[in-house]
């Protein structure tokens, strides 16, 4: 815009540029010199002509002729001279021109005469007398019209002055209200800009309170899943050796009522921990060779007995003929076969559950494995299906009394079948059943072989326990303390128990033993930290298996224990069997590898 006001104003000062120099060439060759000239020629031909017929000042004929001449030249000059056009834009001067001609040749028409009182000297006489007004008005009119022009182009002058004067005023506006939009939007900009940084500063700071309240709530999980599991370790591990000694029907029954509700607990937990570390990322999936013949023989082994207890049929259907192998988690697979399994026995009454497997191949798709979970239980309205898989959802409040559950089963389910590359659907009428099918990516995958895996081809040639075994356990707590005394007594084993991991490096400097049970949360000096210092120890005794028994089942925790030089990872509750395997699986290899002269030692 202000390109196109400066444009607008050399335009007018171009149109001024002219007006003056046509101002200044008016000035040059002024249009009013032809009628003075002709006035003053054709008044001297008058006096010269009166002067010779009144005998006052004869002149010769030649000298009359030449004042003639003079006349006519200056007549011929007037009519073909550029700067007279202004004059004979008037037709009165153009009249009293052709008229001045008319009497200039009369003249010379008369001059042909000697006699001086010849008609024709009479007539020129006279004409002369009557055309000597018309001279002098022939000029005042020129000048009039020179001076009306000049007034013009003044007045056009101070016109376009006065326009530049203001479009130089509004220029001037224009930049002045530009100049201050620019100051206010550069102010503008800066408290933008301002406002920008501290926003960024508070999203900053926002991150780092939730990235400060994530790691609160992962310590938070942490400590509460180690707070909880401890004192319930305590609890699972003595009803297990309750169970095992001589019970009355009714303390067994008491006994095992106390185990499912153990049970039932332990899973709540588990559901609890998993949504939280799903929420939080740290749920990460390990692909690997899963054969899914025996994962379905497992999955049926510890369902049936759920079942059986309440009458139910429980079916395998499409079990593979040979090995299977796919590449997936096979933990977490597991329990989503699990979670899904537990829960049509749970909403089942009477009739049967069935585990299907079947395998699909496409030609422009990638293959897929379906697992189906069918039963015949309530069943569910269609308008439950979508709200099936969402946190805490019930079926309706008295289903929730009756089948007991925090509703997190199938949203982890649902959660954990997306990690791994899967989905879930889901199919029910009320009355008949439900069917769930779990649907998986079905990546063909064989099994590496690993040196550092032990795996038994036979029970002659599985390796036992030795019993006698000395063990060091460091364990806080004093329940935990008293299961894990009666538990390895009765294996045969002998244990010296720590409560912090600085007493048991001191008691592993003064005696010799075979492995060492560690928990990993500890005052004094953590699990983790004794670890590390007893792989710094010198000789055999920086090779010693050590086992965590912690209650940190976070997979940071399994991950830090690896670390440090854990051999092996049990989480709370212990399981027996868990216990018995990793003995089997790293004292018996460390003890057959010290060589005789260590073994003397030890």
């Amino acid at each position: 815009m202000v390109a196109a006001a400066m444009s607008v104003l050399l335009a007018f000062e171009l149109t001024q540029r002219q007006a003056l120099l046509e101002q200044s060439q008016m000035r040059i060759d002024a249009p009013t010199a032809p009628a003075f000239m002709l006035d003053r020629e054709f008044l001297q031909f008058q006096h010269a002509l009166d002067s010779h017929l009144n005998g006052q000042d004869p002149l010769s004929k030649d000298a009359l002729i030449a004042r003639l001449d003079a006349l006519a030249n200056t007549l011929a000059q007037v009519r073909d001279a550029g700067n007279s056009g202004l004059m004979f834009k008037h037709p009165q001067n153009i009249t009293a021109v052709d008229a001045m001609h008319d009497v200039a040749q009369q003249a010379r028409a008369a001059l042909a005469h000697d006699d001086l009182q010849h008609p024709q000297w009479v007539a020129l006489q006279n004409n002369m007398t009557a055309f000597s007004e018309q001279t002098r008005a022939l000029g005042i009119s020129t000048d009039q019209m020179v001076s009306q022009l000049m007034e013009q182009q003044i007045n056009n002058m101070l016109l376009q002055n006065q326009q530049i004067i203001w479009l130089t005023g509004a220029l001037l506006v224009f930049l002045m209200i530009s100049a201050g939009a620019l100051l206010h939007r550069n102010r503008a900009h800066l408290f933008e800009k301002a406002a920008l940084e501290a926003l960024n500063k508070q999203l900053r700071q926002a991150q780092q309170d939730a990235e400060a309240a994530s790691r609160g709530k992962s310590l938070f999980l942490a400590n509460m899943s180690h707070e909880l599991r401890t004192p319930f370790n305590g609890i699972v591990g003595i009803l297990s050796l309750l169970g095992s000694t001589p019970l009355s029907a009714q303390q067994a029954d008491l006994v095992k009522t106390v185990n499912d509700s153990a049970g039932h607990f332990l899973k709540l937990l588990n559901d609890i921990l998993d949504m939280s570390a799903m929420e939080s990322g740290k749920l990460h999936m390990h692909n690997e060779a899963v054969e899914l013949r025996s994962l379905m023989l497992e999955v049926q082994a510890i369902m049936r007995p759920l079942a059986m207890q309440k009458q139910l049929a429980f079916e395998l259907q499409g079990l593979p003929d040979q090995a299977l192998w796919i590449k997936s988690d096979a933990t977490r697979l597991r329990q989503i076969l699990l979670n899904l399994l537990n829960n049509a026995i749970k909403f089942t009454e009477r009739g049967q559950v069935v585990l299907g497997l079947q395998t699909h191949t496409f030609e422009n798709h990638p293959a897929l494995v379906e697992f189906s979970i069918q039963d015949t239980g309530i069943g569910m309205e269609p308008t439950v299906l979508g709200k099936l898989f969402q946190r805490f959802y019930q079926v309706d409040a008295g289903l929730s009394r009756q089948f007991s559950g925090a509703g997190l089963g199938l949203e982890i389910s649902m959660s954990l079948a997306r990690l791994l590359g899967g989905d879930i659907k889901v199919r029910s009428q009320p009355g008949i059943g439900s069917t769930f099918v779990l649907s998986m990516p079905w990546v063909a995958h064989q099994p590496m072989p690993s040196p550092s895996v032990i795996e038994p081809t036979s029970d002659k040639a599985t390796p036992h326990a030795p019993p006698n075994l000395r063990i060091l356990v460091a364990e806080d707590h004093p329940v935990n303390q008293k299961f894990l005394s009666v538990l390895l007594q009765r294996m045969g084993h002998q244990a010296k128990f720590c409560d912090n991991g600085q007493l048991a490096l001191q008691a592993l400097s003064e005696e010799e033993f075979d492995v060492v049970l560690m928990d990993i949360h500890m005052p004094v000096m953590d699990g983790l930290e004794a670890t590390r210092c007893i792989r710094a120890l010198p000789c055999h005794k920086s090779r010693i298996p050590v086992i965590a028994l912690t209650a940190d089942v976070f997979k940071e925790a399994r991950d830090s224990a690896a670390a440090v030089g854990v051999n092996a990872f049990i989480p709370k509750p212990v399981q027996i069997n868990e216990l018995q395997l990793a003995l089997q699986t790293h004292v018996v290899p460390t003890i057959l590898s010290l060589t005789p002269p260590e073994m003397a030692h030890a």
